[in-house]
């Protein structure tokens, strides 16, 4: 009998997290994966664990990026990994922002982060539990919708993250992981899951 993930899911911000920060990227050339994190991924995802990529993009509303743009380096994204063993299960995107200026997109919606449907949605097709997925990010956006979920929930300190990290104290407490780039993250997120498993 197949021995369960360690993780069902596990859900990663994109621009911070899983590549370097680089503002509203619309150029495939611009994109530098997380230092020592493809190994680390690689590892979960050949355990079983159904990895995501959650992505507010706002630049869509904002008129600053286009679908294909967005789409294009998600690609590159996606191909890199690929390269060093990491399959990707989904893309979450939402292209909203309630302050855009491309009216079809200029809304309210309950896929932005900290809201979870993306996440629920991913978690129903695939039949996977909440309370055994965990949450990546450099935002309270991303943790905040790891905690939302019941998932475990890992801040880093690359990205927006510094910035973040008091408010993320605050309205995290002790309910969140706390590490420096997606590395780290992800090896303390692995300690964390064994020792709930045990």
């Amino acid at each position: 009998m197949r021995r369960r993930p360690l993780l069902d899911a596990l859900f990663l911000d994109r621009d911070g997290t899983l590549i370097a920060e680089r503002g509203f990227l619309a150029d495939p050339k611009g994109v530098r994966l997380a230092p020592g994190a493809p190994a680390l991924l690689a590892r979960f995802v050949a355990e079983g664990t159904k990895l995501f990529v959650v992505t507010n993009q706002s630049g869509v509303a904002r008129g600053l990026t286009r679908w294909d743009e967005v789409n294009a380096v998600n690609a590159e994204v996606e191909r890199r990994l690929a390269a060093r063993g990491v399959a990707i299960a989904g893309w979450l995107v939402c292209p909203h922002h309630p302050e855009g200026k491309v009216k079809e997109y200029a809304v309210a919606c309950r896929c932005r982060k900290p809201g979870t449907l993306l996440h629920r949605r991913a978690l129903r097709r695939h039949s996977l539990s909440a309370a055994r997925s965990a949450v990546v990010g450099d935002k309270w956006d991303d943790v905040g919708a790891g905690l939302a979920l019941g998932a475990l929930a890992v801040h880093l300190l690359s990205g927006h993250g510094r910035e973040q990290r008091a408010a993320v104290r605050e309205k995290g407490g002790g309910r969140v992981i706390l590490a420096g780039g997606l590395a780290d993250g992800l090896r303390k997120l692995r300690a964390a899951a064994e020792g709930r498993a045990r």
